[in-house]
């Protein structure tokens, strides 16, 4: 079990937020499959929030969830931010609020925000403060080890001093990307410096790999590993699974993608969601070519089903 504030999680496991992937059809699905303590979105734009923008209020549509479910929020403005959280708190039924600290995407990191927060600590500070005081939803921050140079003891220690109830920690520098092996052997250190829960992200592939950095994490977050094996979390709280779900899970997914999204874009978000699906598999190579040669939705949904038969 997790505490994160008043909310007590019944798994220390996360379905850590993808930009583009962690969306209502992948959460549905994950929620279905069930063992993760956790689900949090996809980024959302705190700006397009406060503005009611019409494409960002589809993308924080409510769905009645088993899993309790955060919403990711980006953002520079500490006041944007606050009106965003508040918003969340009002009208939705997320139970609870992450900030995004850590991504490196450049586009996002030159408007001050993600990772490039991690080089303006007064506005860290200052972001953390506003959306505290803004919402009594439990809150927590995702950043990374630091920019360039490692400073993540300072920042965790400014993130907690401000309010927040976990700080989730990608065991990587902005500069490194997802370049690497996360740098894991700094958990402990961060532990040990914190009054709050910390959550452990990088490189978590396999439920023996989770279960080992729970040593030293109070709860891990996975990203690529549950789209590689959607079964992973499950398997982490010691429920079994069969090769043979597969064939569920991947008829399951593209007729949620075909319920969420409109024919122009279900070929694209099928591809990126079976992108890691098929890595390190037997014939992965031909896997990977037809399905990113497939023209359309029903070519490639017909090549998964064929690959990953229902037995």
């Amino acid at each position: 079990m997790l505490q994160i504030g008043k909310l007590s999680l019944e798994q220390p496991t996360v379905l850590a937020p993808m930009a583009g992937l962690t969306d209502r059809a992948l959460r549905r699905l994950m929620d279905e499959i069930g063992g993760c303590g956790l689900l949090v979105s996809e980024m959302i734009a705190a700006e397009g929030l406060r503005r009611r923008n019409r494409r960002t209020m589809e993308m924080i549509a409510d769905f009645k969830t088993r899993t309790p479910q955060f919403i990711q929020l980006f953002g520079a403005d500490p006041e944007a931010l606050a009106e965003a959280a508040a918003i969340v708190s009002a009208e939705t039924a997320f139970a609870g609020i992450d900030l995004n600290m850590g991504c490196p995407v450049p586009k996002v990191v030159r408007s001050g925000a993600g990772a490039g927060l991690l080089q303006d600590l007064p506005r860290l500070a200052a972001v953390v403060a506003a959306v505290r005081r803004s919402t009594p939803l439990p809150l927590t921050v995702k950043v990374r080890l630091g920019f360039n140079k490692v400073n993540v003891l300072e920042t965790t220690r400014i993130i907690a001093e401000q309010g927040a109830d976990a700080v989730a920690v990608h065991f990587r520098l902005k500069s490194e990307g997802y370049t690497g092996n996360a740098h894991w052997e700094l958990a402990a250190a961060v532990r040990d410096n914190l009054g709050i829960p910390l959550l452990g992200n990088g490189d978590i592939m396999t439920a023996a790999f989770a279960l080992e950095k729970l040593q030293t994490v109070d709860g891990v977050l996975i990203g690529r590993g549950a789209l590689a094996n959607p079964f992973i979390f499950r398997e982490i709280a010691g429920q079994t699974t069969s090769e043979n779900d597969l064939g569920a899970y991947v008829r399951r997914l593209a007729a949620l993608i075909e319920e969420h999204y409109p024919e122009k874009k279900r070929l694209g978000k099928l591809k990126a969601f079976t992108r890691f699906l098929v890595l390190s598999r037997p014939g992965s190579r031909s896997w990977k070519r037809r399905i990113f040669l497939s023209q359309d939705f029903g070519e490639a949904r017909g090549f998964l089903e064929e690959t990953f038969p229902c037995r």
